[in-house]
């Protein structure tokens, strides 16, 4: 459960602002503004961390007045928990997307991988990551919000099992817990490497070279990897 700053309502009641809308009060104009301070906020935590970031670099690189601010949020710390939760809701739709555009499990499991790289490059996600890790949040936190993934991911792997995809030495769970460790730690690693470079191109080297240890040979032979590496990549956003 989130909690308010003294000093946020403080704030906020000077500045007389009304109370932050519900979803069905927002109008399509005061929703754009809401997206827009995620955006920025976003951007801010993901540079310069939560706890590196003040109400005054929110209210200085966000869009509008004080008063636009605190009309959708009554703290910082809910700025916070409205990223996790755009994070959360688009993660919702990522491996059901992934199942109904592709053949088998594998390929939705690679699919999935792609999107979570594509939303990555949203600032809303990027700064949501950053909140997680910088334990902002009661709940959820980062290891709860990782256990949800590789259950996700867990799911995908037993049904390639299934499907007779994966080499019979292969735990699901096992599987599930690399791909998660793997992605997160790229992609955690990759912010702070100079010069910088794509997590796109890394999740690629690392499926080149996990495939082959988990998916049975009939698969790995229908699988082209010349194809698959110069794939388009989707834009990035949260769609």
């Amino acid at each position: 459960m989130t909690h308010v700053h003294d000093d946020d309502v403080t704030a906020r009641a000077e500045d007389g602002a009304a109370p932050a809308p519900t979803g069905r009060q927002r109008q399509p104009r005061a929703a754009a503004t809401r997206h827009a301070l995620l955006v920025a906020a976003g951007e801010q935590f993901a540079a310069h961390g939560y706890h590196g970031t003040s109400l005054n670099d929110l209210l200085s690189r966000g869009p509008g007045s004080k008063g636009a601010l605190y009309f959708h949020f009554p703290s910082k710390h809910a700025v916070a928990a409205a990223l996790v939760e755009e994070m959360t809701v688009s993660w919702d739709r990522v491996v059901p997307d992934a199942e109904r555009d592709t053949t088998d499990a594998l390929h939705a499991l690679i699919a999935v991988t792609d999107n979570v790289v594509v939303r990555l490059g949203d600032p809303i996600v990027r700064g949501a990551a950053r909140v997680l890790r910088d334990q902002v949040l009661d709940e959820p936190t980062l290891a709860e919000t990782s256990a949800g993934w590789e259950c996700d991911l867990r799911r995908l792997f037993t049904l390639a099992a299934e499907q007779h995809l994966l080499r019979p030495a292969v735990d699901p769970e096992w599987a599930a817990h690399e791909l998660v460790v793997s992605l997160a730690g790229r992609a955690t690693l990759l912010e702070s490497l100079r010069p910088t470079q794509e997590l796109w191109d890394q999740m690629n080297e690392f499926w080149t070279g996990f495939l082959p240890i988990v998916a049975v040979d009939t698969w790995l032979a229908d699988w082209d990897t010349g194809r698959w590496l110069t794939r388009t990549r989707p834009p990035t956003g949260l769609g």
